[in-house]
């Protein structure tokens, strides 16, 4: 549904304020007593001044509950990037200050679909399918993801943006903050591991990963990707109906390639270590859900701790995909930390 004038839209400033001019523009039956006071032919005042108040406040509130039911969606694009002999698809919505999502390990860029929408109202939020996943070509390989952030970014011509990884797409994002630190001004890890150099030894939601391939050797991939969602249906900590639903779903495009036929390591950038994280220059959030699995909480203790200046928060009502389970909670936390970080220095 469009506004009055054309394909105008009403405008608006900050938070859904708007003009007087913008709701006559948009809908011509507003009263003429919003231009102020109407005076009569004998130069009286026609209308009392706390009558126009009132009605001026009427038609306000209207446009305004107007303009954030109507409001446009945001306006996306798509496409793919060749970096470093393979081929990234990526998406890109919204508008301001650029956020790019990187998904974990097993799926692909449609884990966000949950928080894109609602990100994208504030920034330019930019996913794609990393190496080997999704629709990615190539094989699945850590050691390259970051240098093929870069590629990717130069392709998109951004030089800065802020930085947001769940999981093992976490470690990317660290690695990437790492290897790349004038690129970031913000950086997100949610629900990440520890680096290597500080190693836990095996628990009780330690992945067991010689079954899978196991499995995916003897039975096949749908084998394999079967044995992983129910280890993540035991473990993830958030096991509703729907939930469970859209985890299988993002697993049928995963081939398991990096088990069942691993590449060789190109090394184009080797993820960062334990050793390595004091050197971390962007302001830093570690976002974990509170059901989050016991060996993950650890890790976001160490990485809180050791990357200076970090913040720490959990989300209530989820676990390791939290952002699934309490979508706007989630949401609110990644948006009040970027607020803050794009706050000019005083």
């Amino acid at each position: 549904m469009r506004g009055a004038v054309g394909n105008r839209w009403p405008s608006t400033a900050g938070s859904k304020l708007a003009t007087i001019a913008d709701v006559r523009m948009c809908y011509p039956s507003v009263p003429q007593t919003l231009r102020g006071r109407t005076d009569g032919a004998d130069g009286s005042h026609g209308t009392s001044g706390a009558n126009e108040m009132r009605i001026m406040s009427q038609w306000v509130c209207l446009f305004v509950l107007g303009s954030c039911l109507l409001a446009p969606p945001a306006q996306g694009r798509s496409g793919k990037a060749e970096v470093n002999g393979v081929t990234l698809p990526y998406e890109i919505l919204g508008g301001g200050k650029a956020l790019v999502m990187i998904h974990g390990w097993a799926v692909h860029m449609g884990f966000w679909d949950t928080d894109v929408h609602r990100l994208a109202r504030e920034y330019t939020v930019i996913r794609y399918d990393r190496r080997g996943f999704g629709e990615a070509s190539g094989k699945p390989d850590l050691t390259a993801d970051a240098s093929d952030l870069a590629a990717l970014l130069d392709t998109l011509e951004l030089s800065r943006v802020h930085l947001m990884g769940h999981s093992q797409g976490a470690v990317v994002a660290l690695t990437f903050a790492l290897r790349y630190p004038e690129m970031v001004d913000g950086l997100i890890l949610f629900g990440a591991s520890a680096p290597p150099g500080f190693d836990l030894p095996p628990g009780g939601d330690t992945p067991p990963i010689p079954e899978w391939v196991a499995a995916g050797k003897a039975h096949g991939v749908d084998s394999l990707r079967a044995a992983i969602g129910r280890w993540a249906g035991e473990h993830f900590g958030d096991t509703s109906a729907e939930v469970t639903r859209r985890a299988l779903a993002l697993l049928e495009s995963y081939n398991g390639a990096d088990l069942l036929d691993p590449a060789p390591p190109s090394n184009l950038a080797l993820p960062a270590g334990m050793e390595e994280l004091g050197g971390i220059a962007a302001p830093t959030l570690i976002i974990n859900g509170e059901r989050e699995m016991p060996s993950l909480t650890v890790a976001a203790a160490v990485l809180a701790y050791t990357i200076p200046g970090a913040r720490r928060v959990l989300v209530p009502g989820g676990g390791h995909i939290v952002n699934w389970v309490e979508p706007e909670r989630f949401a609110a936390e990644v948006s009040r930390f970027l607020r803050k970080v794009d706050v000019p220095a005083r």
